[in-house]
């Protein structure tokens, strides 16, 4: 088995893996919920401890209720059942014996999630901030479970909105409509459109439809694959795991892949990019990851050209757009994108 396609197996996870990091998310933010606050260090001065405690009680039950639909219709579209309990969390990651390259795939998942930004569809979502401190409050959670640094997770989403950043930088013009307008706005910008929709056509979803509406919900980027000798044939890639199994997934994978958003294929960038900065998560081989990557960007420019050909230009365009997110990756991983 080559490096690379040992590499896809420990990115791709499992029904089971995938509902364990989908619980501590949810415990994560349930946690965070509880010590967020809707005022600003400004207008506390102004506000009696009485009035402190009664907005900041009615803004956590605000984000509880966010958070339960999050999950319920996350758990629905992939079939995972209910919440794992609290208590169990730190166990079941003993329990399951990951490797240390599945952990730090499970951290990169973990620290690069953004959660209440379905407004358009969620009234609960409406006016509910993930700020920084929020973030950090969520991460201190995540890296407890994880056993790991918070300071590491902080990174990762640092690094994750860094490599979107750069790109979207690089992309913008006549066909790259992406807003860019600072630190963390981007990764959200490109967040909320794999999410549109999701609400509000859950029940009529089945099939891969769902799979793809769920998995956008726990966070985007990844992406349900067989063909990757992992029991079943069918898992579900993470951190970046899509782009560095190209060449060594099925087909079926492959057309997938070439077919998401261009903002679907940015988060798996992101990932991709948290993953091998922060946890060094490929060592060496980042010369293998840019081959996997070029590779893509070849078959969306063939793909391009032949929409082009065809007299198709909204789809040559489309896949035009995604073909130069790849050469902007693999710019960024050599470090010729500044």
């Amino acid at each position: 088995m080559n490096s690379i396609q040992a590499h896809s197996d420990d990115l791709g996870f499992d029904g089971e893996g995938i509902h364990l990091m989908a619980s501590i998310k949810y415990w994560a933010l349930l946690d965070e919920a509880s010590k967020s606050v809707s005022f600003s260090r400004l207008r506390k001065h102004f506000m009696n401890d009485q009035s402190k405690d009664r907005e900041r009680q009615a803004y956590g039950n605000r984000k509880y209720e966010w958070i339960q639909q999050w999950y319920e219709l996350a758990a629905k579209l992939l079939g995972l059942g209910p919440v794992l309990p609290e208590d169990q969390l730190k166990s079941k990651v003993c329990e399951s014996k990951f490797t240390e390259l599945k952990k730090s795939a499970i951290c990169v998942e973990l620290a690069t999630f953004s959660s209440y930004y379905l407004t358009s569809e969620n009234k609960e979502g409406e006016n509910l901030s993930f700020n920084d401190d929020d973030r950090k409050l969520y991460l201190n959670y995540c890296a407890g479970i994880m056993d790991e640094s918070p300071a590491t997770l902080w990174l990762a989403w640092k690094e994750f909105n860094n490599c979107i950043e750069k790109i979207v930088k690089a992309n913008s013009g006549q066909n790259y409509t992406w807003a860019f307008v600072g630190v963390g706005v981007a990764a959200l910008a490109v967040f909320a459109l794999p999410i549109a929709g999701v609400i509000g056509g859950v029940m009529g979803l089945s099939g891969a439809a769902a799979s793809s509406a769920g998995l956008a919900l726990l966070g985007g980027g990844s992406l349900a694959a067989g063909g990757l000798g992992m029991t079943g044939g069918y898992i579900i890639l993470v951190a970046g795991g899509a782009i560095i199994s190209y060449g060594t997934g099925s087909m079926q994978h492959q057309q997938k892949l070439r077919e998401i958003s261009k903002e679907d294929l940015l988060i798996n960038c992101g990932k991709l990019f948290a993953a091998a900065k922060v946890f060094d998560l490929y060592g060496e081989q980042t010369a293998d990851i840019c081959k996997q990557a070029l590779r893509l960007q070849t078959d969306l420019e063939a793909d391009a050209d032949n929409a082009f050909l065809g007299g198709n230009k909204e789809i040559g365009q489309a896949m035009e757009a995604k073909s130069q997110v790849m050469r902007s990756f693999r710019r960024l991983l050599r470090g010729d994108l500044h």
